[in-house]
């Protein structure tokens, strides 16, 4: 019984002495909290592009033509950086056929006169390849060859004018031989093409060598057709560029129209931050 007794006593002292040994798991210590996300900042107002009278400037891409209008032209090339707006005050770029006044503006539900208050609004949208019967390369099944811009107001109710100026340095070519067109070409061969000012007011001649910003004529509606009968059309300036074109470095280049709604984008962002 005495032997029992200390042998007991010895495994009950060995496993207290096991006990006292085992080190104790640290302490978890609690894991930092995530930072917060900061709140976006606001945008600054000098984010915005403001014209004469407060509104803030914007476009929708390149291409992205109003509904049923045409197929467009993805084109976001800026063919001429540093070229002048082609015209004096505010502008707005969208359908003359599509839109209010257009003789296609039922198809989307704009039907009403060109002065409706939102075809003088932004954003900007683009009509090159909006559908046309005319042939051209950039347009597989043809379309409109340039791009529709509308003045600051609408001239039948304000009778005010809006002048279309020099995109860049260059020589006016023969705006007599057309009743609705004046061309302007530059030393390195860009050719512009500036169509229903008032022909009979214009403020240049042919042959004239113009400067950049200077006035060529004011924005009008003058049309017709190859018979010389009038064509109603709105008040606009449809504007075109030629340039050396070629889809890739194995085809010859061509001259032809390219789209020039992202060259008209910058230089009117130009136009705009410099009135700042």
């Amino acid at each position: 019984m005495k032997n029992l007794v200390i042998i007991l006593t010895i495994l009950l002292t060995s496993l207290m002495a096991s006990c006292e040994q085992t080190p104790e798991a640290p302490a978890q210590e609690p894991s930092p909290e995530a930072p917060a996300e900061e709140p976006a900042p606001e945008p600054d107002d000098d984010d915005f592009l403001q014209d004469q009278d407060g509104r803030v400037f914007s476009y929708i891409p390149a291409g992205d033509l109003l509904p049923s209008s045409g197929p467009g032209n993805m084109d976001t090339t800026i063919y001429r950086p540093d070229i002048v707006f082609p015209l004096e005050d505010a502008a707005f770029l969208n359908s003359q056929v599509y839109r209010y006044g257009g003789g296609k503006g039922e198809i989307n539900g704009m039907t009403g006169s060109q002065c409706h208050s939102s075809n003088y609004n932004y954003p900007w949208q683009d009509t090159f390849c909006e559908t046309r019967a005319r042939d051209q390369i950039m347009c597989p099944a043809g379309g409109h060859e340039g791009v529709d811009i509308r003045a600051a107001s609408c001239i039948p109710d304000t009778d005010a004018n809006h002048w279309a100026v020099a995109a860049e340095d260059g020589r006016i070519i023969a705006p007599s031989s057309s009743r609705y067109t004046v061309r302007l070409q530059t030393g390195d061969g860009t050719l512009y093409r500036y169509m229903h000012l008032k022909m009979d007011e214009l403020v240049v001649n042919d042959g004239q060598f113009v400067a950049k910003g200077q006035r060529i004529g004011r924005v009008w509606n003058d049309f017709f057709n190859s018979s010389g009968e009038r064509v109603p059309t709105t008040y606009h300036l449809h504007f075109e560029m030629y340039q050396n074109y070629s889809p890739d470095e194995d085809t010859d280049p061509i001259f032809d129209q390219v789209n020039p709604y992202m060259t008209l984008v910058n230089a009117y962002e130009k136009k705009l931050r410099a009135s700042d």
